[in-house]
């Protein structure tokens, strides 16, 4: 059933006088336990300037900040904002400080923002999550234990990866492998997931070697939630439960796939106004998936409110070459101005540009190429798709010779 939600406006805060661009605040979690964590941001210069910091960032419900150091953290809500202690609220350039805190609850920090800006230096806010880590992999040695996995991929970059054994996080990485002492003889789960620089998460991949075959689907998460803010409209939802482990979680909004991310929340783009049905649905790492928790809501715009739909882009056309393949098109109009414009491939959103250009890696072997792009406002009003699918024929392949008798 349908109900009016109220969306108010957010007032830009502003932070210290320098500008983000070029400065990172980048946080993993050191260690971690069944009811909370130690988290830590690291804050790099990487500009020729002296940079006076401040972090702000969300938590999810069910989550907050307890004993900090470093910096001074205080709360609104679920909002905390974070400066420097007097010894390093300036750092130098091409210099970096970091700052900590214990977290009461297992979901890490949202929407990061140093000085007003992306803590990715990009100047936009990264909400997309990584992609899932691939081919998780035990490899056993005389003495040792080996979990090695392929690159996950991210809009902006991936910062590193957390390894978990059993319940319990064993490390955070760069690399893609993990080597341990040999683990006693018991059927233990490992489970491994992509982080960026923003604190998105990537679904879990999961192995469990030498374990039965996972049956069992998850259940379905208990509860959902909405917000609203600058960087977009955050999903929050209690975590679903499985007896082996939960891998992630897909969101779909009016059957649109954002996701997945192994986090109880998740921020996408704006949705402007509208009647939109949510849904979340959790999976295992055998594939299994929960029934859908799911809720539909209505958002009517106030009297000042732009409800006015951008012009949808024109001129959508691809290059495709061996290794890569562009996608352009003409920009769209709007009457306040387009904020950006939302790629998808069929119901699965992959990221939003500001440019009317899209380039992605042409998989070996691929001769199938579609996209839809569509255009958005600040107030999250969406243009209708622009939508092409070609075909491109692979080549004849190269007849064999033939050697004459003789």
């Amino acid at each position: 059933m349908a109900f009016a939600l109220a969306v108010c406006g957010v007032a830009a805060v502003a932070g210290p006088s320098q500008a983000a661009g070029g400065a990172t605040a980048t946080f993993v979690k050191q260690s971690a336990w069944d009811t909370g964590y130690v988290g830590v941001f690291t804050v790099a210069n990487g500009t020729t300037s002296p940079l006076t910091w401040q972090v702000e960032f969300d938590m999810p419900a069910g989550t907050a900040v307890g004993n900090f150091w470093g910096a001074r953290i205080t709360r609104t809500g679920d909002h905390y904002s974070a400066v420097g202690e007097a010894w390093n609220a300036t750092v130098a350039a091409g210099q970096s400080t970091n700052f900590g805190f214990v977290a009461a609850g297992t979901a890490g920090p949202l929407n990061c923002r140093l000085n007003g800006g992306s803590c990715t230096g990009t100047g936009t806010t990264d909400i997309r999550p990584p992609t899932t880590p691939g081919n998780l992999r035990p490899v056993v040695g005389t003495n040792t234990f080996t979990l090695r996995w392929n690159a996950s991929s991210d809009d902006v970059g991936v910062a590193g990866y957390e390894v978990y054994v059993g319940t319990n996080l064993a490390a955070t990485v760069t690399g893609t492998e993990y080597t341990m002492p040999t683990p006693p003889p018991m059927i233990i789960t490992y489970r491994v997931r992509a982080l960026d620089a923003a604190g998105n998460a990537s679904a879990f991949a999961v192995i469990t070697p030498g374990g039965p075959a996972d049956t069992v689907a998850p259940t379905a998460p208990p509860t959902l939630s909405f917000g609203s803010g600058s960087a977009g409209f955050t999903l929050t939802w209690g975590a679903a439960t499985d007896n082996v482990a939960v891998a992630g979680y897909d969101v779909y909004i009016n059957g649109e796939h954002y996701g997945p991310t192994s986090r109880t929340a998740l921020t996408v783009p704006p949705v402007g106004f509208g009647e939109f049905n949510f849904s979340v649905v959790a999976f295992d790492g055998a594939g299994l998936r929960s029934p859908a928790i799911a809720r539909a809501i209505a958002i009517d715009p106030g009297p000042n409110s732009d409800a006015r739909q951008p012009t949808p882009p024109t001129n959508l056309r691809v290059g495709v070459s061996d290794t890569q393949v562009t996608w352009t098109w003409t920009a769209s109009t709007d009457n306040v101005g387009v904020a950006g414009y939302q790629i998808f491939h069929g119901a699965d959103w992959s990221g939003n540009v500001t440019a009317t250009t899209y380039t992605e890696p042409r998989t070996p072997g691929q001769s199938t190429f579609g996209l839809k792009v569509r255009a958005f406002d600040a107030a999250g009003n969406k243009s209708a798709f622009a939508t092409l699918t070609i075909v491109i024929d692979p080549p004849p392949p190269t007849p064999t010779p033939v050697l004459a008798a003789g």
